[in-house]
């Protein structure tokens, strides 16, 4: 009678990853210990019961390994179907008008045909407050780390900032708002994102924002939709003023693009 072993041997010739078949090996196990024992092999008197649990094991040990073969095509297939993005860098520190506190708010944001793959696609910054002398700036130090992967270019990835301090109540109210598309070319890039923010009394950036505005606090007049602020349609018809800018540093690496047509310098 073959040992379990052998029988396993005949089965990588057809294909399958070896290492798909040691994920067998505690079946492999069970069924030897049926026709071993300490002395070597047992000789031809095994009962009908363990020549069914022989077979039972063996089934079982192939039907894992199929398992584990079609889930690796699958996974295989998948990855070859889309180019991928991978996204990290820091917000750094940024210089605003004024003295109060604030602190960022970011927010990744992207067309229809972007799937997040790993990461975090939000998060914030903790308050800072402006230095002194050679460091007459807000630090922030902010790491972030994000991955995508499309079929289409079409919505390229962009970064939404926006910016907040605090009222003599101790209220949150918008600083302004910024956003910039995530660099298309592979290495370190460093974005210098200018941050805007309404006039006073412009009924044009009503228009222009609708109801995306949060309809708490008057004061506050934030855009809840991040999205509003990536599009830039119609803002030349808004009054906006400058707030400052905010320094980012983009680490970033393609795979696959060149499958789709896409040429990155």
């Amino acid at each position: 009678m073959k040992e379990i072993n052998e029988i396993d041997e005949e089965e990588k010739e057809d294909g399958r990853p070896s290492n798909l078949i040691g994920n067998n090996n505690s079946l492999v196990s069970d069924a030897n210990s049926l026709i071993s024992d300490k002395n070597g092999p047992k000789k031809a008197n095994l009962t009908a019961e363990d020549q069914k649990k022989i077979k039972d094991t063996v089934n079982r040990a192939l039907a894992i390994g199929k398992e584990d073969v079609m889930n690796f095509k699958e996974i295989s297939i998948k990855k070859s179907l889309f180019f991928r993005i991978f996204i990290s860098g820091t917000i750094e520190y940024g210089n605003f008008i004024g003295e109060e506190p604030i602190k960022i708010k970011y927010e990744f944001v992207s067309g229809e045909a972007w799937e997040k793959e790993d990461g975090f696609v939000k998060g914030d910054t903790q308050y800072s407050c402006k230095g002194e002398g050679l460091y007459n700036y807000y630090s922030y130090g902010q790491h972030f780390e994000i991955s995508y992967r499309s079929i289409n270019p079409f919505g390229w990835p962009q970064l939404v900032l926006n910016c907040f301090t605090i009222d003599s109540d101790g209220n949150e109210i918008i600083k302004g708002y910024g956003c910039v598309h995530i660099p298309t070319s592979m290495g370190r890039h460093i974005r210098k994102i200018h941050i805007f923010k309404s006039t006073q009394n412009s009924n044009c950036w009503d228009k222009f924002f609708g109801n995306h505005i949060s309809s708490g606090d008057e004061k506050s007049n934030e855009v809840t939709n991040p999205k509003v602020i990536s599009s830039g349609q119609e803002r030349e018809i808004s009054r906006a003023s400058c707030e400052g800018f905010v320094n980012v540093v983009f680490q970033v690496v393609f795979r696959d693009v060149e499958k789709f047509g896409l040429i990155i310098k």
